[in-house]
């Protein structure tokens, strides 16, 4: 999570139409981003009731979270900085579990008048720095080139596919800086293992939801919530559908119950989390960002309810080699799982 208000100001000038396509036609053949668009359908829709759906590959359905961090983690995913061959390697596990869970492809606009499950957009460079013995990024020079980058977005579609309920994640992290690998297990492996596995239950379920359910993992939240802004500045479906945005970060760490949400009123995706909290009989604060931020940010900014879900302690071991997944707590994962589940619940279905 970035710490510098100046560093939101000048990465948010910046607009994802000038994406260099060469260099993203070279990131493409590597990750294989044509990706074939699943479907939610069985291939005889007949056979099959109107409410409910079906998953492509059940296998894909006894994954969790555990086994996401431990994939986003390993060292030749080498920490996930955006615009790295690690980044890309992440972004292709995220949509190789999208289309095994058979979720609507959510991204770009392709040729053929189909959608892929990316979202490219460019970055500034940043150059590295210590700030209270956390690494974090600060803007580079704006007129070196920029890098692509992607956003991984897929979904269930609901009765209504006019409104929709977004689950997101940033997935990126930090990389590999002075011979140090920052691995990135809680910030934010945790959130991505959390928001895949509440759309795991909900496909083991199998009712279809009144409003779509959509998976959108970040990228470069590090850099600035760049990749959430750029989604803003050209989405790939109507903003004015969409109805909460649960956005998860950094969940793994400290006490069990103790967790904390961001967003810059009360709304109704923070209503609806400190409702679901409260069935667990856990209270949840709105508090104070003190400087800090996450995904959610441009969503309010937008006036969409949106809301960021962390542990309290998120900011320990935070941005250091220390933050490996035996720093992650399953059992506090889980429970966020069934906070957020509920709130999905009460808005989408």
């Amino acid at each position: 999570m970035p710490t510098r208000r100046s560093f939101l100001k000048c990465i948010a000038g910046f607009g994802a139409g000038l994406l260099p396509w060469l260099g993203w036609s070279k990131i493409s053949e590597l990750v294989n981003l044509q990706v074939v668009q699943a479907s939610i359908l069985t291939k005889d829709s007949s056979l099959k009731p109107e409410n409910s759906i079906l998953v492509k590959d059940d296998s894909y359905l006894n994954q969790t979270a555990m086994d996401d961090i431990f994939a986003l983690t390993k060292s030749d995913i080498q920490g996930r900085r955006a615009g790295t061959v690690g980044a890309e390697k992440a972004a292709a596990y995220l949509m190789e579990q999208l289309e095994g869970l058979g979720l609507e492809p959510l991204g770009d606009l392709m040729e053929d008048n189909t959608r892929n499950y990316t979202n490219a957009f460019t970055v500034y460079p940043v150059v590295e720095e210590f700030f209270h013995g956390r690494l974090t990024f600060r803007p580079g020079n704006p007129q070196d080139l920029r890098t692509p980058c992607v956003n991984v977005i897929g979904g269930v579609m609901g009765t209504n596919r006019n409104e929709s309920v977004i689950l997101s994640a940033h997935f990126d992290h930090l990389g590999i800086f002075q011979g140090s690998l920052y691995p990135g297990a809680n910030d934010n492996a945790s959130g991505v293992g959390c928001i895949l596995d509440v759309m795991r239950r909900l496909l083991k379920e199998g009712v279809k939801p009144k409003r779509n359910v959509i998976l959108a993992f970040w990228s470069a939240e590090e850099m600035g919530f760049v990749g959430s802004f750029s989604f803003l500045q050209k989405p790939t479906f109507p903003l004015q559908g969409i109805q909460a945005v649960f956005n998860v970060d950094t969940i793994g760490n400290g006490p069990l119950r103790d967790f904390s949400i961001w967003a810059s009123s009360d709304n109704k995706a923070v209503q609806a989390v400190q409702t679901a909290a409260s069935t667990e009989k856990i209270s949840i604060p709105l508090t104070s960002h003190d400087g800090y931020n996450s995904d959610q940010l441009y969503f309010n900014m937008d006036h969409i309810p949106a809301v960021t879900m962390m542990a309290k302690d998120w900011l320990y071991k935070n941005h250091t080699p220390a933050d490996v997944p035996d720093f992650v707590n399953p059992e506090k994962i889980a429970l966020a799982n069934k906070i957020l589940y509920n709130a999905v619940q009460a808005i989408a279905f």
